[in-house]
């Protein structure tokens, strides 16, 4: 008799040590608001939508992202799936869409990497250019599209190949930076 009340004290006792123990290990695993140091703190959404305005209250650009994230640490916004959409000063609208984007120069200027298309309509004509690289950075201030890496200008069914680009979306004005290669057929 005094056997098993010893034993059922005995298990009780080491259902209880567990049950405590595991609480103890769950709180410390489970990070608080209180406790995450204010590097770690910035914001995150989802299917994303942002929107520049100018002084006149229009919208300058937007951007659309599947994924946005701020690391108030190092100041940097990651953009996943990225659309963006602006309008040139003669109304023709742009299209920039890529896998990735990092705004960086507090918002000055978006990087984007992965698959990179920029499309739209040449001011004064009806022909539609793109833009594809690996890597293109967006100037939001001036609307002016520059890389340094291998790029395809596209326009009126042709195509040159050059590495590096400067690109002024407001102006028309496209600059090929080296090694331009294309191939004009009559």
């Amino acid at each position: 008799m005094i056997f098993r009340i010893f034993a059922t004290l005995v298990l009780i006792a080491v259902i209880g040590g567990s049950l405590l123990l595991g609480r103890q290990q769950r709180e410390a695993e489970t990070p608080t608001a209180a406790r995450r140091s204010a590097e770690d703190l910035g914001y995150g959404a989802r299917d994303a939508q942002l929107i520049e305005t100018g002084a006149d209250g229009k919208p300058k650009y937007t951007v659309n992202a599947k994924l946005i994230e701020q690391h108030p640490k190092d100041d940097s916004v990651q953009l996943q799936v990225v659309h963006m959409i602006f309008d040139n000063v003669d109304g023709n609208r742009w299209t920039v869409d890529a896998a990735h984007g990092d705004i960086v120069n507090d918002g000055a200027t978006i990087d984007l990497t992965g698959d990179v298309h920029v499309s739209g309509l040449l001011p004064g004509t009806q022909e539609p250019a793109e833009i594809t690289s690996d890597r293109l950075s967006f100037d939001t201030r001036t609307n002016v599209v520059t890389s340094a890496d291998p790029v395809t200008f596209s326009w009126a069914g042709r195509q040159i190949h050059s590495v590096g680009i400067v690109a002024s979306l407001q102006d028309s004005r496209v600059q090929l930076e080296s090694a331009v290669h294309a191939l004009f057929q009559p």
